[in-house]
């Protein structure tokens, strides 16, 4: 049994799924028998994840995963001695291992990189759903862990006369919308249903997008960054979105969602954690 520090950042508007895919990973490595131990690198990352109890000894590897450069806590990994991992890794301070969604960022040539979809992490409680799910008729709303620009507000402008679901994250502004037909949870436990249930849905380009599509639920992506646009914009050409940014919102036909439907769960497998965990034990 080896010892794993998962260091880990997020919450306000961006990063909420870093510390959620963080908390998951760390989860499968425990369940292959290595000693983890989950360090939140901020107060704010802190108040975002299950109570920690504090770690003994030295790691033998850290992984790292922040919605930042990285540079900083790569330095700071390597003063423990530990090996090094990353995920989406953006810096110049070389990373033994670089896990990464897309070929966007900067990765340092000396480190090992890994580049591909087949490494998404996706939640157990979503994987165990499969995509054999009742759907009802209404549309499900996440636009990430907090939402202080408004995006949801606008969303729901361009969906007048249906029913929505807006899911609000803990580090969220508080939602309010005068519609009889709009209800808001806040953080609710039983998310991953509410996603499998869903007619289709509105999300931002990153983790939630992943979790829906590997659910087979048709996703239209409402992209806050460049880098989610890009992103997204490789599901898009591969058929399983229904369209990207909020000037082509609007209600899918029948034919494009049950198109999606097929395409999501082909191309987001479920398996991306079991395939870092087995490139992170490499540097053992």
């Amino acid at each position: 049994m080896s010892r794993i520090g998962m260091w880990f950042d997020g919450g306000g508007e961006f990063g909420y799924g870093n510390i959620r895919r963080s908390i998951e990973l760390g989860r499968v490595l425990a369940d292959r028998g290595h000693q983890v131990d989950l360090v939140p690198l901020s107060p704010r990352a802190s108040g975002l994840c299950p109570p920690t109890p504090a770690g003994g000894g030295v790691p033998e590897i850290i992984v790292l995963d922040v919605p930042y450069c990285g540079d900083e806590a790569v330095s700071r990994a390597r003063e423990t001695g530990a090996r090094v991992a990353a995920l989406d890794f953006d810096g110049v301070e070389p990373p033994d291992l670089v896990v990464s969604l897309q070929p966007v960022r900067r990765v340092p040539e000396q480190s090992r990189f890994l580049c591909g979809v087949e490494y998404a992490i996706i939640r157990g409680e979503i994987r165990a759903l499969g995509t054999g799910h009742e759907t009802g008729d209404g549309i499900l709303v996440i636009v990430g862990g907090g939402d202080q620009d408004g995006l949801a507000a606008r969303i729901i402008e361009r969906l007048p006369d249906l029913p929505v679901c807006v899911v609000q994250g803990p580090a969220g502004v508080p939602l309010r919308f005068d519609r009889a037909d709009v209800r808001v949870v806040v953080n609710p436990p039983d998310l991953p249903e509410l996603m499998a249930r869903c007619a289709w849905s509105v999300s931002t380009g990153g983790t939630t997008m992943l979790e829906l599509l590997c659910l087979g639920k048709a996703v239209h992506v409402a992209p806050r960054t460049e880098a989610e646009t890009i992103f997204a914009r490789r599901f898009d050409a591969a058929g399983a979105l229904l369209g990207i940014g909020l000037d082509r919102l609007r209600p899918p036909s029948p034919e494009a969602i049950a198109a999606c439907e097929q395409r999501g769960p082909q191309l987001v497998d479920g398996r991306g954690c079991e395939r870092i965990a087995a490139e992170v034990e490499t540097l053992l």
